[in-house]
């Protein structure tokens, strides 16, 4: 589960985790996103964001990669694409802190309809939608999207 939130500092404690996340992109150019947000901050809106989440104990980011596709689109991938981003970042979510190192991979698919039958308690309280985005939508939307830049990363 991906979350964002550049509010003010807090004073939680601070969770350390390493993230997998997966740029699906069908045939079509088109690159599948997921909405959500904080239900405890509901005033910090909501943002649009990749499949992926945190890497379990003893668990490769590629084999994260692979569960956390699984768990939330219901497909399941064999081949992970190429690296294309590594960042850090923060942010809270239901009164948790979280300083988060993410590896994002790129993979082709061909299109398909989002199975959320294997999605968590959490998934189901912050996702509120999915769809599939064309790069002029990315590149013109006013939405808060997670990477910043996917478009031009596309």
């Amino acid at each position: 589960m991906g979350g964002v939130s550049r509010d003010e500092p807090s004073d939680l404690p601070v969770r350390r985790r390493r993230a997998a996340r997966v740029i699906l992109i069908d045939e079509a150019g088109r690159v599948l996103l997921f909405r959500g947000g904080d239900p405890f901050r509901p005033e910090a809106g909501t943002w649009w964001f990749t499949p992926g989440g945190g890497v379990d104990d003893r668990e490769t980011v590629e084999d994260a990669a692979r569960r956390e596709v699984r768990e939330e689109t219901g497909l399941t991938l064999t081949d992970l694409g190429p690296v294309v981003l590594e960042r850090r970042i923060e942010f809270e979510i239901e009164g948790e802190r979280f300083d988060q190192h993410e590896v994002f991979f790129t993979v082709t698919v061909a299109a398909f309809e989002v199975d959320t039958g294997e999605w968590t308690d959490l998934e189901r309280r912050l996702m509120v939608e999915h769809r599939w985005w064309t790069r002029d939508e990315l590149a013109t939307t006013n939405e808060m999207v997670y990477p910043e830049g996917l478009a031009q990363l596309l």
